[in-house]
């Protein structure tokens, strides 16, 4: 059975300013995975693609303001929390950026410690993690639909798009065993060949460690079943 490693939580730092190197060491040396950009237009495009769970965001970038990279990367789809720097005169950029956001997730002033930077972080990522109101739970899987990320018995799985909306078309249909045309109709919307089914099924078993289906259950002959929690 392939058992897939923990995933180490993402964390995106966009900050210019050479003093964030020592945080970015730190973070890395701590075992968080890290991404850096160090102007707004970039960190889009990088949120983007790597989806962070957790974003450092300087007020005072050379080439954009908070507001517009915060903007950006929400509409990127990244809705990880967000703890802002700021200098300490920089009051009114802090106070825009609390004026444009309906809730500031975090704020620092520089100059900052390392490890205060870290224990802010680490506290966004507990406060992200414990909202219970938007997860859905099945068994030992966690799933934030809202952002696209699953849990399996607190470790973090990562999924392409295809196979989160696989995994949710089965969790919708939990009990129930449903078709392999049934699920190429509603998850691809195209009459693909059955083996692609078969293969993502395959895929989705492999990164939940489900080799034993204890979770997706084949019913042969048939198609498959989420196993009822």
């Amino acid at each position: 059975m392939n058992v897939q490693r923990p995933t180490p939580l993402r964390v995106l730092v966009v900050d210019a300013d050479p003093a964030a190197r020592p945080l970015i060491k730190e973070l890395g040396d701590l075992g968080f995975e890290v991404y850096a950009a160090s102007r707004g237009r970039f960190a889009t495009p990088v949120g983007r693609s790597v989806r962070p769970d957790l974003v450092i965001l300087d007020m005072a970038l050379p080439d954009d303001d908070a507001v517009g990279t915060y903007d950006g990367l929400r509409a990127a789809g990244v809705r990880a929390p967000v703890l802002f720097l700021s200098a300490g005169e920089d009051t009114e950029a802090a106070a825009a950026v609390r004026r444009t956001m309906a809730a500031l997730d975090g704020h620092l002033t520089k100059p900052y410690e390392v490890a205060e930077v870290v224990a802010h972080g680490r506290e966004l990522l507990a406060r992200d993690l414990a909202d219970e109101s938007r997860l859905l739970r099945h068994g030992d899987l966690s799933v934030d639909p809202a952002r696209r990320r699953v849990w399996r018995d607190g470790t973090r799985v990562e999924l392409s798009a295809r196979e989160f909306e696989l995994l949710g078309y089965l969790l919708d249909h939990a009990g129930q065993v449903v078709t392999k045309k049934q699920i190429l109709e509603r998850v691809w919307g195209a009459p693909f060949r059955t083996g692609t089914v078969e293969t993502y099924i395959y895929y989705l078993r492999r990164k939940l460690g489900d080799g034993d289906q204890r979770l997706i259950r084949t019913v042969r002959g048939v198609g498959y079943t989420m196993v009822r929690d």
